[in-house]
């Protein structure tokens, strides 16, 4: 193997020694060699602890040092102890050089002297310079042979440093390049388990099973044996997962007004101990909690994480908190995405069972308007939600008589729709039994004993005899019905009693009208006269007079059909807020 440069430098300057070479020449060869093997040294391994130490005892050998340390400037500014020989064993980590940063080679006697290593027994400070910027300090106690530091050890030194500043700083950029890979590593494996964890999250709407993953992450992460998940349910705190705790539960120790209180103060990451002196605080700290996440979706607190302390007593970087915060926001993009999916089930379900009650209500529409011997009958009904509380009917009685009925109830919607189905039922049970003076007690009373006192239902009731053109009718405080005649008389049928359902014994009474060929008689609901126009008026009985009487001599049918077209375009694009309903009835 071939000898090293350097070793060849010093087996020459060993033969030279006793053959009369002077001795100052000697010392120059031998610091020249020194250096060199300095500068092979350091440019070796890139100022890692190992090569600075090797390079100390070039240093030390050469100069009969009996102590002497390496001090490398970290990013804060703060030399901290890379080598050392010789140095008592309390010596400190890191020093704060203060303005030793600018000078030369200093001894203890010097003006520049930093007293801060005054403790590890140092008589000289060389400073490391790299444009201009101090990087590291050499330090050397006393020599072997007591002798004191001269100009020419002094320029030895200079030299060192000026040769060993470039390997430094090398050297620090490539630990600075090691630390950052570090970090990038740390954040690589960081977003890979944030990736599946987020897929885990996503994949299930478990809440419990999204609460076990997150505490789990959290802790596998941060290296902590505890942490517990709070949500924020009906204004309290409620413990929703804890993993490490025991019988803690910070829920019950604190009241409503200090969870919100907490939850206000938390817009990231917070130390338990910024925390202000309160219940809240103790209760954490006698939890064992040193770090709080919040969780929340826009401006509304959902509750937070409370993460244990380490049993290392390291604190919480901020990797550590950014990492905590990012499966924060997972956990609770996960706890949205339950909420609105069981927002979504029970919309569906509600869809559903509003089609299905729809489908039961729209059987109890007669499928067709009846045929009547001298008679044109129509009607339609339009609810204004999936279902409505507007009801009309049919009912073929004895003796070729016809029992028509429409009704409005109380409400909108599916509870309107179930009380109609009530009306329908007692129509369809008791007509034909009594007189309709009678019957409409009679649903009366049924209807106060069944229904809540805020519900009721408005009915008009007849029976047509078309043999005898008669129209026995009784009016349950719906809209009295229009009635024109081929003559040119316009009137009302008001005569009956209050609306169903309100007083119990409330009393009834029949009228009866004798329809002649061309006379017309239309009943509507409140959905007819109460449409509203754009300009917030009611489509009223002059309107609906006016379109009867414009169709009045064209059909049941026409006359139906342009009264509904009349109401539409008179409540234009807003469109209908009631239920729609019309029954005509003209004698032909």
């Amino acid at each position: 193997m071939e000898t090293p440069v350097v070793f060849q430098y010093q087996e020459a300057l060993h033969a030279f020694r006793g053959q009369g070479v002077p001795d100052v020449l000697l010392k120059r060869m031998s610091e020249l060699i020194s250096l060199l093997d300095l500068t092979t040294t350091l440019s070796a391994g890139l100022a890692r602890e190992e090569i600075l130490d090797a390079a100390l005892l070039i240093v030390m050998g050469e100069l009969r040092a009996a102590r002497g340390c390496f001090l490398v400037r970290d990013p804060s500014g703060a030399y901290r102890l890379r080598a050392s020989r010789g140095l008592p064993s309390s010596a400190p980590a890191s020093v704060d050089l203060g303005s030793l940063a600018g000078e030369t080679v200093v001894t203890r006697d010097s003006p520049g002297y930093a007293r801060a290593v005054e403790g590890l027994g140092l008589e000289l400070l060389c400073p490391i310079l790299k444009s201009g910027r101090p990087i590291a300090v050499l330090g050397l106690g006393g020599r072997a042979d007591a002798r004191a530091y001269g100009r020419e050890e002094i320029a030895f030194l200079e030299s060192v440093a000026a040769c060993s500043a470039t390997p430094i700083e090398n050297g620090l950029i490539y630990d600075e390049l090691r630390r950052v890979n570090q970090r990038l590593s740390v954040k690589v494996f960081q977003l890979h388990n944030l990736f599946d964890v987020s897929r885990e999250l996503t994949s299930t709407f478990d809440e419990d099973a999204i609460h076990d993953l997150v505490t789990a992450t959290v802790m596998g992460h941060l290296m902590v044996s505890r942490c517990a998940l709070y949500r924020l349910r009906e204004g309290r705190l409620v413990l929703a997962h804890a993993r490490g705790l025991g019988g803690e539960d910070l829920a019950r120790a604190v009241s409503e007004a200090e969870a919100h209180s907490v939850l206000d103060l938390l817009r990231g990451p917070l130390a338990v101990s910024d925390l202000p002196e309160g219940p809240v605080r103790e209760a954490l700290c006698g939890a064992g909690m040193a770090l709080l996440v919040p969780l929340s979706a826009g401006n509304r607190a959902l509750g937070f994480l409370a993460v244990g302390a380490r049993a290392s007593g390291v604190p919480f970087t901020e990797e550590d908190r950014e990492l905590a915060q990012t499966l924060g926001r997972q956990a609770v993009a996960a706890l949205e995405s339950v909420r609105l999916h069981r927002l979504g089930v029970e919309q569906q379900r509600r869809d559903r069972e509003m089609q299905i009650a729809r489908e039961i209500q729209q059987s109890l529409f007669p499928e067709s308007c009846p045929t009547v011997p001298g008679f044109e009958v129509s009607a339609r009904s339009l609810p204004c939600y999936e279902v409505g509380g507007d009801h009309y009917d049919f009912i073929p009685l004895p003796g070729g008589r016809l029992a028509l009925a429409i009704a409005d109830v109380s409400g909108k919607g599916a509870p309107a729709s179930i009380l109609m189905a009530s009306v329908h039922a007692s129509l369809r049970a008791l007509a034909g039994t009594a007189g309709p003076a009678v019957l409409m007690a009679r649903i009366n009373r049924f209807l106060f004993e069944s229904t809540a006192p805020n519900r009721y239902a408005t009915v008009f009731y007849a029976e047509l005899d078309p043999a005898s053109r008669r129209l026995s009718y009784v009016n349950g405080g719906h809209i009295p019905p229009y009635r024109l005649t081929a003559r040119g008389d316009e009137d009302r049928l008001f005569v009956g009693g209050p609306a169903l359902g309100v007083i119990e014994d409330a009393s009834y009474e029949a009228a009866e009208v004798v329809l002649e060929a061309g006379d017309l008689v239309a009943m509507v609901t409140d959905g007819v006269t109460e449409a509203a126009s754009v300009a917030d008026q009611e489509f009223g009985d002059l309107g609906v007079m006016e379109v009867l009487r414009k169709s009045r001599a064209a059909g049941a049918e026409k006359a139906l059909g342009a009264l509904v077209d009349a109401v539409h375009a008179w409540a234009g694009p807003v469109g209908c807020a009631d239920d729609l309903t019309a029954l005509v009835l003209r004698a032909v």
